[in-house]
């Protein structure tokens, strides 16, 4: 007989992670050794589990990688689907735990899709692309600038397109 699915939802804050998964509440550092502890509580509890939790403007980038470098299933959701889900069930009251909570409904209930590691990697190619236009523009900037700046100025600016340069290399072998 197969096990069913467990959800466990995570409210991911700049400092910290609230994890709840039936009626189990636990916080943990949202950093390296959080994320590993948070690992190990997953994997102790012996039932398939996927993780879900909301997109944060960034704060949960490390969690999922590390998540997904563990092998566990993750699901990340954007957070105004989660509110009108709340919404929709009466669910008014707004805090971190019963966020966590609330993740835990909404997956059971819409069953979302998980991230892959080759989805993680698609991602972060995306933004180191977008880091090497942004740098690209800004050599151009300076050039330009440079094209119409006294001697001294030009020196500088010189310098400072070198090292624009150096970083859009950087990013560029990164990548690879």
């Amino acid at each position: 007989m197969k096990e069913e699915l467990v959800y466990l939802g995570v409210d991911i804050a700049k400092s910290y992670l609230d994890a709840a998964i039936g009626n189990e509440k636990r916080r943990f550092a949202n950093e390296r050794i959080g994320h590993r502890e948070l690992i190990k509580w997953v994997k102790q509890l012996k039932v398939p589990v996927q993780v879900i939790c909301e997109s944060s403007g960034g704060y949960e980038r490390a969690l999922v990688q590390a998540l997904v470098g563990a092998q566990l299933k993750v699901s990340l959701v954007q957070a105004n689907r989660v509110r009108q889900f709340a919404r929709a069930a009466g669910i008014l009251a707004k805090t971190d735990r019963i966020d966590a909570k609330l993740l835990c409904h909404f997956a059971k209930a819409m069953q979302p899709g998980t991230i892959s590691a080759s989805e993680l990697e698609q991602e972060h190619l995306r933004e180191l692309e977008s880091q090497r236009r942004h740098l690209t523009h800004l050599l151009v900037m300076e050039q330009n600038r440079a094209a119409r700046a006294s001697d001294g100025c030009v020196r500088r600016l010189k310098s400072q397109s070198a090292q624009s340069n150096q970083k859009a290399d950087r990013t560029t072998r990164s990548a690879h």
